[in-house]
């Protein structure tokens, strides 16, 4: 039997197996950068963040993570599919770790590209138009160099922009879902 993608997206939701995915890295390429911060928010529960204490020494971080999202039937993502993924099995494999399990795996950023023709696809542009509760937090650059000079006291707001991202990936899918029309791994 095979399901169309709004019930598989309804029952993923009912069982609590689906979840929205995001990552905060040093940089673009997980050879020469490391994760940050990974959040993964359940459908309709609170969002669980792996952190690093120290910029670079993301082992710990990339394997607690594998086990959440490993455990989920299907993660939503923006743009993860070109990044956050391939980050953090970059990452992993750096650990000595097999890549993240595949799943089904919605990408807001294709889904919106191809059903909708906006001037701009950030995330965050997106959730002002849609005219979405919750809102990307911002981080200046400086704000970035602070997190990486002295990770023990700005880690918390790398943190909070990286559950922000969940939220609001949360939000934004809600007022698009029904565009899904396909789910692949």
């Amino acid at each position: 039997m095979q399901l169309d993608a709004q019930t598989f997206l309804r029952l993923a939701e009912k069982a609590g197996e689906l979840g929205f995915v995001d990552i905060e890295a040093t940089g673009l390429r997980g050879d020469y950068n490391s994760v940050l911060v990974v959040s993964v928010k359940r459908w309709g529960k609170r969002p669980v963040s792996y952190a690093v204490t120290q910029p670079g020494d993301d082992a710990s971080v990339v394997l607690a993570a594998k086990a959440d999202l490993d455990s989920l039937v299907c993660w939503v993502t923006y743009y993860g599919k070109g990044f956050d993924v391939p980050m953090l099995n970059t990452r992993l494999l750096q650990a000595g770790s097999l890549p993240l399990m595949q799943r089904h795996h919605v990408d807001l950023y294709y889904v919106l590209k191809f059903n909708l023709l906006t001037a701009r696809r950030s995330q965050a542009h997106l959730l002002r138009w849609t005219g979405t509760a919750e809102k990307k937090m911002d981080m200046s650059a400086d704000e970035w160099n602070k997190v990486l000079a002295d990770p023990k006291k700005h880690m918390p707001t790398m943190i909070r922009r990286c559950e922000s991202d969940v939220k609001g990936l949360q939000g934004l899918y809600n007022k698009t879902k029904h565009l899904v029309r396909e789910i692949q791994r």
